[in-house]
Parts: C-alpha cells; sequence; structure tokens
C-alpha cells in the first residue's frame, strides 16, 4: 500500500514538474512552413510579493514596458511576472533564490540578477534602467 501511494505521489510530482515548464513559448513557421513551438532563450523575470512599494511596482511597471515595445515580437524574449507569495510560483523562486522583489535576466541559462541596479534607478532614473536591461537582451541576442 505504502509503495502504491508512493509511486502515485512520484508520478504526480514527475507531472507537476513538466508542465511548470515555459509557458512563454511562441510559435514561428519553420522554412516548410510548418508551425513549430520556439522557447524563448532570454526571459525578464520580475518577482515580487503580494505586497509591493511604489519603488517594486516602478520596476515592475518600466521592465514590462520595455518589453512590450521593444520584444514582444521576438519569439526569443520573453517576460515573467511572478508573484512569489502564490504557491504556484515557489519553484521558480527557489530555482533561482529569489526572497524578496527582484527583476533578473536570464540569457540561455546565464543569470543577470540586476535587482540592486533596478531599484536604484527605477524612480531615479529610469531610461538608465531601460538602457542597462536592453543591453542585457541585445547582448544575448547576438550569442
Amino acid at each position: 500500500m505504502k509503495r502504491t501511494f508512493l509511486i502515485i505521489a512520484v508520478a504526480i510530482i514527475s507531472m507537476s514538474f513538466i508542465n511548470c515548464g515555459n509557458t512563454s513559448a511562441k510559435a514561428e513557421k519553420d522554412s516548410s512552413g510548418q508551425v513549430a513551438e520556439v522557447a524563448p532563450s532570454i526571459q525578464i523575470l520580475y518577482f515580487h510579493g503580494d505586497r509591493r512599494c511604489p519603488t517594486c511596482i516602478k520596476v515592475g511597471e518600466i521592465s514590462l514596458n520595455l518589453f512590450n515595445t521593444k520584444y514582444a515580437n521576438n519569439a526569443a524574449v520573453a517576460y515573467k511576472e511572478i508573484n512569489t507569495d502564490k504557491e504556484e510560483n515557489k519553484s521558480i523562486a527557489e530555482k533561482y533564490q529569489i526572497l524578496s522583489s527582484s527583476l533578473i535576466i536570464d540569457v540561455n541559462g546565464t543569470v543577470k540578477n540586476i535587482t540592486v541596479d533596478a531599484f536604484k534607478l527605477a524612480k531615479s532614473d529610469p531610461t538608465a534602467l531601460e538602457k542597462m536591461i536592453t543591453d542585457i537582451i541585445e547582448e544575448g541576442l547576438k550569442k
């Protein structure tokens, strides 16, 4: 009985990890005209909790606006806003070792944590924050 329960539990956990994959994949047509899913190689990840200060909100607004204006149509780039207070987001927060509001750019598995600079610049110099994010993304797109 215990063994059956253990097998079922492992199966359920395994299936949940499979489903936790990147849901931001975009579709592209290949040379034969077939539609193929393309997983983004660059992810802008904005982590926050249920309660956010004005600076946290500003970091999210700047990063989302930049994504929407420059990269929304680029299948290689994805934006994810992740509420770490929600149970379904605990695993991704653990993956990136996030404990509080953060701005991370994952370029092909290389993580750039720009949280400190993002929070310094969000209200005082948002243009500099946009440039920092853009520079990281553009460098990643060259690879």
